[in-house]
Formats: structure tokens, sequence, C-alpha cells
């Protein structure tokens, strides 16, 4: 008795099982059910490439687009940290986007790479004009580059990651570029800041805070000023910021400024 029980539950199940999918097949050909209309969230603007992501399901029926599939095909999108994809009956679809919290993007020059949750991800190249608009970009050399991606990050670059959004939020209409190295894996390495409109260059040596660096430039910015009359465009003066000592280069020799 309980086996037949159970094999009437069975058989009860499948056919369900079959109705529902006949019912979704079916439901996949009402044309009421074809989204024209597609509504994004959670960011003031996106990449073409994201853009023709999200609008691929226009025109397609509600019932053959998988949105579950689909949020995490969104989520790969490296301006993109989460995504959820809303039906509102009978033809749109509600598209929320939280965005990267990152202001900084690495390039070796022939790449561009996120650091996110500690984990290093190849930007794609349909992103990397976006994204490149949006973020400060640090330039590091292509051999770093290659050893994050084989081993793993090191500390040192989340600090220099840290560093550089902070002084480029503060100091960012001086800022022109970037760049960090660190050939011998030890230790801080080196970060150069490329202030081309004080024409000046400032090398942060060794492990110091956003405030030390910050003040750096402003103490730059106010000799360039003080002496215009001395120096072209042209004339690029080298300054070397250690924990105790920032160190102007000049052909007569160095300038210590001291703390």
């Amino acid at each position: 008795m309980g086996k037949s029980r159970a094999m009437s539950a069975l058989i009860t199940l499948l056919v369900l099982s079959l109705l529902m999918l006949l019912l979704m097949y079916s439901l996949s050909y009402i044309p009421l059910f074809t989204i024209t209309s597609i509504r994004v969230y959670g960011a003031e603007a996106i990449s073409d490439a994201l853009s023709d992501e999200i609008s691929s399901m226009y025109g397609s029926n509600r019932f053959s687009v998988d949105l579950g599939r689909k949020e995490r095909v969104i989520e790969s999108y490296s301006q993109v940290k989460s995504a959820a994809l809303k039906w509102n009956f009978p033809d749109e679809v509600d598209v929320y986007i939280t965005e990267t919290d990152q202001k900084c993007l690495l390039s070796d020059g022939t790449s561009c790479y996120l650091i996110e949750d500690g984990v290093i991800t190849r930007v794609d190249k349909a992103e990397e004009k976006f994204l490149s608009s949006r973020m400060t970009v640090i330039e590091i050399l292509p051999e770093y580059a290659s050893y994050m991606m084989n081993y793993g990050i090191r500390d040192e670059i989340e600090e220099v990651i840290s560093l550089a959004g902070l002084v480029r939020d503060e100091h960012g209409q001086l800022i022109t570029r970037i760049k960090y190295d660190n050939n011998n894996g030890d230790g801080f390495g080196q970060m150069t800041l490329y202030l081309d409109t004080l024409s000046a260059q400032l090398f942060v040596k060794e492990r110091v805070s956003k405030n030390r660096i910050s003040d750096s430039i402003k103490v730059i910015a106010k000799e360039a000023e003080s002496e215009v009359t001395r120096y072209t465009r042209s004339d690029i003066i080298r300054y070397d910021l250690y924990k105790d000592a920032l160190v102007k280069r000049t052909s007569a020799g160095e300038l210590d400024y001291g703390k």
C-alpha cells in the first residue's frame, strides 16, 4: 500500500513538472510578456559594454530570459559589485546595480587590473576606457602584474591604492600620473606622483601617511609659485619623500625640508 502511494505521488509530481514546463514554454511565446522597458538603478553611468549587455533583453520574452543567469553575467563586469533583476508584470525589468567602491585601477601598459576583496582580476578591454575615466590609474610594471596574477596580491599594493585614492581626491587637479615600482618585491617600494603643472615629480620612497604626501604637494606647489621666474615648464624638479624628510634634488645639490 505504501509503495502504491509513493508511486502515485511520484507520477503526480512528474505530471505537474511536465505541465509546468509546458506552461513556461507556452508563456515564452505570448507577446504580452515581451520586454519593452528596462530601468537601471544605482549607477549614474555605465559602460557601453554593460549597456549593451543589459539592452540585449529588449524584445525578448520575459520567460525566455533567465534573470538569475543574467544577474551573474552583469556581476562579471568590473564596474559591478552586485546586481539584482526584478520583473514587473507584464513587460518591465528593473536592474539594480551596486557599483564597485574601488577608486584605483592598475595598468601595466597592456592590460588593466582591479583589486577588490583581496583578489586581482584583469579588466575586460571593453571596460578599460570607461573605468580609466572614472578611476585613478596607477602604472605598474608588467612583471609585477604577472606576479600578482600568478601568486596573489601583496600588502603594499593595497597601501599604495589607498594612498593614491585619498591623495587624488584632494590634489587630483595637480596629479597627472601615478606610477608604482617594486622591483625587489620587498618593503613599500616607490610611488611616483607626476605634477606636470608644477614642473615637478614627487618620489615617495618610504611608507608614509596620506597627510605627509598631501603636505609635501602643498610645499611643492607653494615653491613652484614663488620660483616661476627661475624654472620653465620643461625644467622638471624632483622631490624625494622619506618618513622624516622631503628632499629636493637639484643640479646644485640637495635641499632638505625636514619633517
